[in-house]
């Protein structure tokens, strides 16, 4: 609105298009800045002119508008009128019998009905009499009173006879409008206003004794006017978006002229109707836009070189006549969805007229698309929940082959014939309510745009002093890769409508062929030769579109074509510069679904989700990397610490755990018991928290919880050793060398030497000794060579007392301190489990358990250096 107020002396503001941020302005035309105004960011050849003296005028223009586009008034063309054939008698009626029935039909459904109409039984598109089966069969859905209620089709033509007979009564003058004179009452005003007329009547002309009735005859149509006169681009989105609120159905039976030689399409604006239309229209299921494939099948024309019919919003329907052929004018392309009856084999449609007339001549793709529309009507009016993709997978999934050898048809993806004249089929409207009564909504739309893939070779042919080389080109080949991770990062699951965008210069665009190849090898005709087209301009940023690709899912490679015509040897060169492709179809995730924006670069969206993903998979990967990686290195080193500690612990044994051993027969609550208890907390590494203790480390509590799982088992080792020791204890107490006790003082403690143990350095002990140092890993070795020094001290000691007391003494001491003998030892005491059954068996179990203790411990030390070597890999992986 700033750009209002700026430029309000120089610029009229006229109104506010129904489109967010769109305006309307005026200027006069002997204004100075008409001498540099024209298009910006709307057309690639009418861009914004820098006149000289004017480029400060320029850039200030340009300051407050994104886009600017030039309204020059044009004049959109109904569909080209088809020649009239003269009506040739059938000799050839296929089955009378079937005809019989066919004329039984028709009494039975007017009397039902009440229809009085003189007209009805002439609508052979509503009931064939000469070629039974060859209509819409919706007399069926008549019965059960599925007749369009609630539906209402916008007519946007040259207006139509709201005050006539036939079409007053389903008049909806809310939607309606006249774009050419300005007035809410769209009425025929020129000679030749009768195109919208007709086309209202195959609709929605009601059941009276006029002139026929609508497929639809209880819905209602409204009229917009804008084919008799010039409109601007403004005024024609405005038009294609006029009652959203009140209108389901907007009918177009018109385009660019279908002449074989143009190639023409909505502007910007317009596009964006069309978005706003399938976005916000039906209370946001979207409005449903119907055209006509165009009448330019003489000329070789096709539809894909029509920006209307070749877009992904509108259901484009082709035509066949009442045997159920192709008429010549029908235009085939890759955007044909379905076909529908009109004129052919000297048959026309017959239905309501301007001037209280009945026309026996209405026909070409113009009666095709109101036909299909007044059916659509009637489906809506089953099922009023379907969105504007449902009504076009309905279409898809029932529409009817015809004519099977003539169509070129493929076999799809989802199983269906589609046929380039054809479509998937001619509409059965009984078919498709049956559908719609049952049908699901599809999830969301979603879409993937690939980059813009740079071509830039040359196709030159027939040129004088061409290479060999150059004469035996004949195609251009270039593929697009669509991968998974394109299709996820875009959310789409499979395809609906597939966009080919093109760039390629050629000096006869009329020769220039091209066609799409999807991964499943369906192939689309994209361009196709036409003779009358010579423009040098070739496909600049040309848009084609196809759904013959229904229900594919689009991973792999899209392989576009293009090629040339030497026809009559005419020199031709063409430059394919660049294509991208882009994929509208389901969405994967309903949740992920999002607004679709024209204008936005859903390639560079891509690209960015995707490597978003990646780092964020990556940086994920690295975080669970260095975790585990420090779990395993934390884990493997307390594995490794309590190795080592239980090594010691081991190692020691002959001191230590045989004085714990010992004391552990009289009380629980000893200083011994809490030295063991100290060193398991040594040996795990860590204290291991309580359940109910909270950390604000959650990880490193897992750890040290795998830690202390793994270091009791090196605790049960130790126990095991320490009732080793004790049986050897049992040994050496019961053998005569070894049955006296001693006492000994050392300054303010007293000892008790235990019987049972000579701490000389006999041959036979230092034997023990070397052995059980072999049982330890090198860390305990160290421990095991200060314990040998105690040993020895302890020796010394041991000599002394002897020298210092004599037996009675020693007699008499021992009787005070002890005041009677050690108890003696039972197996049952130190019993555990069956290992070991009688005293004859301890030195063998103890060197079975020996073993065993001295294997796992290698095995220990085994898996430490794996799971560290594991750590190491990981680490290394993950940089």
């Amino acid at each position: 609105m700033d750009f209002i107020f700026k430029h309000k002396d120089n610029y009229k503001f006229e109104h506010q298009l129904n489109l967010d941020n769109y305006y309307v302005f005026s200027i006069n035309k002997s204004h100075p800045h008409n001498s540099f105004l024209g298009n910006f960011n709307s057309n690639n050849y009418n861009l914004l002119k820098r006149s000289d003296g004017f480029e400060d005028h320029h850039d200030e223009l340009l300051e407050d508008v994104s886009s600017l586009h030039m309204l020059h008034p044009r004049k959109i063309t109904k569909r080209m009128p088809v020649p009239i054939e003269s009506r040739e008698e059938n000799k050839e009626i296929s089955d009378q019998s079937n005809s019989d029935q066919a004329h039984q039909k028709l009494a039975a459904v007017a009397s039902k009905l009440d229809i009085h109409d003189p007209e009805f039984a002439t609508q052979w598109h509503l009931l064939n009499l000469q070629y039974p089966g060859h209509d819409v069969n919706a007399t069926g859905l008549w019965l059960e009173d599925v007749l369009g209620q609630g539906i209402v089709t916008a007519i946007v033509d040259d207006g139509l006879d709201a005050e006539g007979a036939d079409l007053k009564d389903n008049f909806n003058a809310k939607g309606s409008w006249d774009f050419n004179d300005n007035g809410n009452l769209p009425l025929p005003r020129l000679f030749d206003d009768y195109h919208g007329t007709r086309c209202a009547g195959e609709i929605a002309a009601v059941k009276n004794d006029v002139c026929g009735i609508g497929v639809a005859y209880k819905s209602q149509v409204s009229g917009i006017r804008i084919l008799s006169g010039a409109i601007t681009a403004a005024e024609e989105a405005a038009a294609l978006i006029y009652g959203l609120d009140t209108n389901d159905i907007y009918s177009c039976s018109w385009g660019p002229t279908d002449n074989g030689r143009t190639l023409s399409g909505p502007e910007v604006v317009v596009k964006q109707a069309f978005v706003k239309g399938i976005q916000e229209g039906r209370g946001n299921k979207g409005a449903i836009y119907v055209f006509a494939s165009g009448n330019g099948g003489r000329f070789q024309d096709s539809c894909n070189f029509d920006g209307y019919t070749n877009s992904i919003y509108s259901i484009t329907v082709g035509a066949i006549d009442y045997k159920g052929l192709h008429p010549a004018y029908s235009e085939a392309c890759a955007a044909v969805m379905v076909v529908t009856y009109s004129s052919g084999s000297g048959e026309h449609i017959h239905t309501t007229d301007i001037k209280k007339k009945c026309s026996a001549l209405h026909g070409g793709t113009s009666a095709a698309a109101p036909l299909a529309s007044g059916i659509y009507s009637l489906v809506l009016s089953a099922n009023p929940d379907l969105t504007w993709r449902d009504l076009q997978y309905i279409n898809v999934l029932s529409a009817t082959p015809v004519n099977e050898n003539d169509g070129n048809y493929q076999t799809t993806k989802l199983n269906r014939k589609y046929s380039h004249k054809y479509g998937y089929g001619k509409i059965d409207a009984y078919k498709m309510v049956e559908f719609a009564k049952t049908w699901k909504n599809v999830k969301p739309q979603a879409w993937y745009y690939s980059d813009l893939v740079e071509v830039n070779e040359n196709l030159a042919l027939n040129k004088p002093n061409q290479l060999k080389r150059d004469e035996d080109k004949k195609i251009i080949k270039s593929k697009i890769t669509v991968t998974k991770d394109d299709l996820k990062a875009m959310n789409v699951e499979k395809i609906e409508h597939v966009n080919v965008i093109v760039n390629i210069d050629a000096s006869f665009r009329g020769k220039v062929g091209a066609r799409l190849i999807s991964p499943s090898g369906i192939i689309s005709d994209l361009a196709t030769f036409r003779p009358g087209d010579a423009s040098g301009r070739g496909f600049q940023d040309w848009t084609f579109m196809s759904v013959a690709h229904w229900g594919e899912d689009g991973l792999g490679d899209w392989e576009i074509e293009v090629f040339a015509d030497d026809f009559k040897n005419v020199p031709i060169d063409i430059n394919f510069k660049n294509w991208q492709l882009r994929l509208f179809g389901e969405s994967i995730d309903a949740d992920k679904a999002e607004k679709y924006e024209l204008l936005k670069d859903y390639a560079a969206v891509r690209r960015d989700r995707i490597e978003k993903d990646k780092q964020e998979s990556s940086s994920s990967s690295t975080a669970s990397s260095t975790s585990t990686s420090s779990s395993l290195a934390e884990s493997s080193t307390q594995e490794a610490s309590s190795s080592t500690v239980t090594s010691e612990v081991q190692s020691s044994s002959t001191t230590e755990e045989v004085a714990i051993s010992s004391t552990e027969q009289s009380t629980s609550s000893s200083p011994s018991s809490s030295s063991t208890s100290s060193e398991k907390d040594t040996s795990e590494g860590t204290k291991v928290p309580d359940e109910s203790e909270s950390t604000d480390e959650p990880e490193e509590g897992k750890n040290k919880h795998y830690s202390t799982d793994r270091t009791g088992q090196y605790f049960m080792a130790i126990a095991v050793i320490g009732f080793i020791i004790v049986l050897l204890i049992m040994k050496f107490h019961k053998s005569p060398s070894s049955s006296r006790r001693r006492r000994r003082r050392d300054d303010d403690f007293e000892f008790d030497i235990i019987p049972g143990e000579d701490y000389t350095d006999s041959e036979d002990d230092q034997e023990t000794l070397d052995s059980r140092r072999r049982g330890t890993n090198a860390d305990s070795f160290d421990l095991g060579q200060r314990n040998d020094q105690r040993l020895n001290k302890n020796d010394a000691r041991d000599q002394r007392l002897d020298d210092r007391y004599n037996d009675e003494a020693r007699e008499r001491l021992f009787d005070d301190f002890n005041g009677e003998s050690l108890p003696d030892y039972h197996e049952d005491m130190f019993k555990i489990g069956e290992d070991e059954d009688d005293d004859d068996h301890n030195h063998e179990g103890k060197s079975k358990i020996d073993n065993s203790f001295n294997d796992e411990s290698s095995k220990s030390n085994d898996n430490n250096e794996e799971e560290f070597a594991d750590d190491r890999k990981i680490i290394n992986e993950s940089k």
